[in-house]
């Protein structure tokens, strides 16, 4: 079936009810549902949440405001995760719940109002991180168009087979954080070109994955890297694509978990996780496990970072590959 990214080809390993055993919604992370402490994305009605999925992306931005004591503030920086309605920034600025801030998007030179939501208990990076949420919500800021989710409060047991990617337009680079089907999925990590609708073009057009990998540089905070085990030279030439698959992580002592992923590379996964994992650690990962007894190849991988997230339920998890197949 080809493979994506070259030499990696357990990457799309993905079979028709290989998606049955989705471990988490998306919005348990805090960033895609409704409002909380952690989450800046409101429910529009109490009966459904709306959301959408979360990408971990390094976008440079600037911040400006007015600090507590009411001194002006002008901070470059970078985004941590995005979705659709806010993100998790790295601000050290002393700002406070309910500040309003000015963030300039330097991809895009856009500058709209956000809403400071809460400082995140736990940083994924070093120095502070805060939850902050857009105000004008129908503004496509982050140039990612996220389609949004609705959440019936009794989910279905199992979820639809789909893969969530994050996708560019051939012709106008527009990009959008896309369900595909198994089918449309398959035909993309094989030949790297999926024809679909652009509504900005207005016609079909040829998409390919979008890989987040060239912000990490820009501002020098902690590298975007982190997020998918990598270093050194290693960051600088593997490219990583946000790509939500399942994934089995299989310790040394037999014990497994089926987890998801939030993006990788050609040598590197970033995953969530409710095992208690230790930097060093080695570990067995298949992606694209399915609970059917289907064979999914999986590849040795040691743990290379860790990171508490959602309240310390779970953490993330990024590890090298220490062989490709």
């Amino acid at each position: 079936m080809g493979c994506f990214p070259p030499g990696a080809a357990w990457l799309i390993a993905v079979e028709a009810n290989d998606l049955n055993r989705n471990p988490k919604p998306a919005d348990e992370d805090g960033m895609s549902g409704g409002a909380s402490k952690a989450n800046p994305l409101p429910a529009e009605h109490p009966e459904k949440l709306r959301r959408s999925e979360r990408v971990f992306i390094c976008i440079p931005i600037e911040v400006k405001g007015r600090e507590g004591d009411g001194k002006l503030f002008s901070e470059q920086t970078a985004t941590v995760v995005i979705n659709r309605h806010g993100a998790r920034i790295r601000l050290k600025a002393a700002v406070r719940p309910e500040d309003t801030v000015s963030v300039t998007n330097h991809q895009n030179s856009m500058t709209c109002p956000f809403r400071v939501v809460a400082r995140e208990a736990k940083a994924l990076g070093t120095g502070p991180e805060w939850g902050v949420e857009c105000l004008e919500p129908d503004l496509n800021f982050w140039g990612i168009s996220f389609p949004e989710k609705i959440i019936e409060p009794t989910p279905t047991p199992t979820v639809p087979d789909s893969v969530d990617a994050l996708l560019e337009c051939s012709a106008c680079r527009s990009r959008e954080f896309a369900q595909l089907t198994l089918d449309e999925y398959r035909q993309l990590a094989s030949t790297m070109r999926l024809e679909r609708h652009c509504p900005r073009c207005g016609a079909n057009t040829a998409w390919s994955f979008g890989f987040v990998e060239a912000e990490e540089e820009t501002t020098g905070q902690v590298s975007a890297g982190e997020f998918r085990g990598e270093s050194g030279a290693e960051r600088r030439r593997a490219k990583r694509v946000a790509l939500k698959l399942p994934v089995k992580i299989r310790l040394q002592d037999g014990r497994e978990e089926v987890a998801r992923t939030e993006n990788l590379s050609k040598t590197g996964v970033c995953f969530s996780s409710t095992q208690n994992l230790h930097v060093g650690e080695r570990v067995h990962v298949g992606v694209g496990y399915s609970e059917s007894g289907e064979v999914i190849e999986e590849v040795e991988a040691r743990v290379v970072w860790r990171r508490e997230y959602e309240g310390g339920k779970s953490a993330l998890y990024g590890v090298h590959l220490e062989e490709t197949v």
